[in-house]
């Protein structure tokens, strides 16, 4: 199976990216938007696990929920990955002022790599993606709306959650199942 890690934002903040991609959508540039029920804050990527690799997982963010506080994110603006004038993965930045994303982030990496998973090729990067860009059609454009757009949402949300989902893909788009979602419970 196919499967992730992730922090998954409230709908209402879920709406607010909607809205993000429309206007940067108004572009006309070739990006797969995603579909805004899969929004979600990616901790880790984990490709294709076993059944006894997705107990070993689940266990393991147990332990680390149980470590965790509930913190508070903030959703801080658009950008783009690897910039906003070659813009390739679209993306909402957040801001975790106690650094509880970083570090949970963190200790998931150093438990995938005990369970012998493979490690990020990136640093961590506190985003949501918004969509990734397919085609130099409307590049520019996108450049051009990167750089002037606001992000109207500026409500913190509480994350009192971490979820290991699975993902199903066709040629529909990508479908999520819940396979875990762990409270944080640390102090």
């Amino acid at each position: 199976m196919r499967a992730f890690i992730a922090i998954t934002p409230p709908d209402a903040l879920r709406f607010a990216f909607a809205a993000a991609q429309q206007e940067l959508a108004a572009s006309g540039a070739d990006v797969a938007w995603v579909a805004p029920a899969n929004l979600h804050v990616t901790l880790k990527f984990l490709g294709d696990i076993t059944e006894p690799q997705r107990e070993a997982i689940s266990r393991t963010l147990q332990a680390i929920a149980t470590l965790t506080a509930p913190f508070t994110l903030q959703a801080v603006g658009v950008g783009a990955f690897p910039s906003a004038h070659a813009p390739r993965v679209v993306w909402v930045g957040l801001e975790d002022a106690e650094g509880q994303l970083a570090r949970m982030a963190a200790l998931i990496e150093r438990e995938a790599r005990i369970l012998t998973l493979p490690s990020e090729e990136h640093s961590f990067s506190a985003h949501v993606t918004l969509g990734r860009v397919r085609s130099s059609r409307g590049r520019t454009a996108l450049a051009e709306r990167l750089g002037s757009a606001v992000f109207r949402h500026a409500a913190a949300w509480p994350v009192t959650s971490v979820t290991l989902y699975q993902s199903h893909l066709s040629g529909a788009g990508a479908r999520y199942t819940v396979l875990a979602d762990l409270p944080l419970t640390g102090r």
